[in-house]
């Protein structure tokens, strides 16, 4: 019964963490689809899209990590931002993605 009670611990856990890592993602892709009306905006929306977009050192690194701890595949995501010219993507559009981003099947698509 124990290892039981232990291993639902552990699921919720792992989902928790999962949220969390898919939320930081979320995230950027808010920062990197921005309107970008100020300057603080603007550093943002750059520092964003190289966070996707580099695909050599620690940059790169940290973003691969982030989303194997999100379960989404980064290349899936990487060329996504790489190609999307739509509107901004707003918490709301993208809160409606969560459940394809935490099954790892980002389905994302470059609509208008």
């Amino acid at each position: 019964m124990s290892d039981e009670i232990e291993t639902k611990d552990a699921d919720e856990d792992a989902g928790v963490m999962r949220r969390l890592w898919a939320s930081v993602i979320i995230q950027q892709l808010i920062d990197a689809t921005t309107d970008a009306k100020t300057p603080h905006a603007a550093v943002f929306k750059r520092q964003a899209r190289a966070w996707f977009t580099a695909e050599v050192g620690t940059t790169a690194q940290d973003f691969e990590e982030v989303c194997m701890s999100a379960n989404v595949d980064p290349i899936r995501v990487r060329n996504f931002v790489k190609t999307y010219e739509g509107p901004p993507l707003t918490a709301q559009r993208l809160s409606r993605m969560r459940d394809q981003i935490l099954t790892g099947s980002v389905a994302i698509e470059n609509s208008n």
